[in-house]
């Protein structure tokens, strides 16, 4: 059976005589400016990453909810589940979101993000995986590439491996074989 397609037809619903916006399922959404999230990490620290958290598990749920709940999308393939994944934090703003894979290791690509934060858009994106999944993964920034930036998916302590590598002068990328070369 084809895996079903991401559609973005009505994922937000403007009700102008009402003054309300929604997702299909009538949760209502707010937009806001970019500008106030990033203005909002410098008042309140740790509010943006609770903001981006619930943001990511809106969209990890409503793509549960379109591939058959989380057993669904552990049986979807990885291609179906970043389609629709990328799809919904899209339409949220978060930017346009691609997979890499590094070996064994899953790389999130983020081009264009809303937010200049890593800490907002990680979180968004580990948010997005529980909800879709049922399970909690870290997610960690790597060094950008001028409008791309990349966050590494795994554990707590891989990322801290990582970023021990790159302050010794590894790229991430080389961080990344050096890592998978230990764990063979």
């Amino acid at each position: 059976m084809p895996a079903p397609a991401f559609d973005p037809h009505g994922a937000v619903r403007f009700d102008l005589k009402s003054g309300s916006t929604s997702d299909p399922r009538g949760a209502r959404l707010v937009l806001l400016p970019a500008a106030a999230l990033e203005a909002l990490e410098r008042t309140t620290p740790g509010a943006l990453s609770f903001l981006a958290a619930e943001l990511g598990k809106g969209c990890g749920a409503r793509v549960a909810a379109n591939l058959g709940g989380d057993a669904g999308v552990r049986g979807s393939t990885l291609e179906t589940v970043v389609t629709h994944l990328a799809g919904e934090l899209a339409i949220a703003g978060l930017g346009a979101v691609s997979i890499e894979r590094w070996g064994k290791a899953l790389v999130f690509v983020v081009t264009n993000p809303s937010v200049a934060s890593d800490g907002f858009v990680g979180a968004a994106l580990a948010g997005a995986l529980l909800a879709a999944t049922g399970r909690e993964v870290a997610v960690g920034a790597l060094p950008k590439d001028g409008a791309t930036a990349r966050y590494f998916v795994g554990t707590q302590a891989t990322i801290t491996k990582i970023r021990a590598l790159v302050s010794q002068g590894k790229s991430w990328s080389d961080a990344l074989g050096t890592l998978q070369k230990v764990n063979a």
